[in-house]
């Protein structure tokens, strides 16, 4: 009776726990269409890097979701549920392959996003450049009544610079001076950007790579234990043997003479027939 109930109650956790993997795999399903839908592969290069980031952030959902599934192996399993084992261990197989291919993807994306990042700050300080060359060109060929109008234009915006407006020489001086201290500093602002934005998506990279890399191997590794689920022949039920004590103790014996008793038991023959 106590082992009906244990079985039982096996049983019933097991469902429990499938049915809860189940749940767990179609949240997986959900979030994985949301992050490839509508698809831009080759066309957008931060939305690939995104899209890894969020398949192998939700990648421990459809893992153990796996795990909960095969629990219990073919046990208390309808033929119905034995052939859903069998594609979802091919399943396992798929989303391994999904985050290598993604994986691949990703360092792609990477690689134009920095690509990106470089022609962006490149552009804008050629930009840039290009406006302090015309503001020194300006300054070169500008009377001494512009002169002073950009002077006082220049005290207004920034009240921390103090001009020599007397002598338009000196002026011309200071302002050159100014143009290049502004030249220098959007340099080191574009520099330090972009060293920045590298710096980050370095990281980032590597964080998600090695998730990717985890999340294949793991799926792949479920996909190689329920070889189980795959086979279609029947495993052949081993007869069982009682190995407990109580079994041991309860099976029947059979008493074998010794040649020791038979000669004990000789002295008391042989009396006898005496008597």
């Amino acid at each position: 009776m106590s082992n009906t109930n244990s079985n039982s109650t096996e049983v019933i956790t097991a469902n429990l726990l499938r049915f809860a993997g189940y749940g767990l795999l179609l949240l997986a399903f959900s979030n994985f269409f949301d992050a490839i839908i509508p698809p831009q592969f080759g066309k957008d290069a931060p939305w690939e890097f995104s899209t890894l980031g969020k398949l192998v952030g939700t990648s421990p959902v459809p893992i153990i979701g796996l795990i909960l599934i095969f629990y219990g192996e073919s046990t208390a399993r309808s033929p119905f549920g034995k052939k859903i084992l069998k594609f979802l261990s091919w399943l396992s197989l798929l989303l391994s392959i999904i985050y290598v291919l993604m994986l691949l993807v990703g360092i792609s994306a990477a690689i134009r996003i920095n690509n990106d990042n470089n022609n962006q700050a490149s552009l804008t300080l050629s930009q840039q450049l290009a406006q302090f060359n015309t503001a020194k060109e300006n300054l070169k060929n500008t009377n001494d009544a512009n002169l002073l109008r950009a002077a006082e234009f220049i005290e207004k915006r920034s009240p921390n610079i103090k001009l020599n407006k007397s002598n338009p020489a000196e002026l011309r001086k200071q302002l050159e001076t100014e143009i290049g201290k502004n030249e220098e500093a959007i340099k080191a602002n574009i520099d330090t950007s972009r060293g920045r934005a590298f710096r980050q998506l370095i990281k980032q990279a590597i964080k998600w790579y090695f998730e990717a890399i985890v999340s294949a191997v793991v799926l792949f590794g479920i996909w190689s234990q329920t070889k189980w689920a795959r086979t279609s022949s029947r495993r052949k039920k081993k007869s069982k043997t009682s190995t407990s004590l109580g079994d041991i103790a309860g099976a029947p014996t059979l008493d074998l003479e010794s040649p020791n008793s038979q000669s004990k038991d000789s002295p008391s023959t042989s009396t006898e027939e005496q008597n």
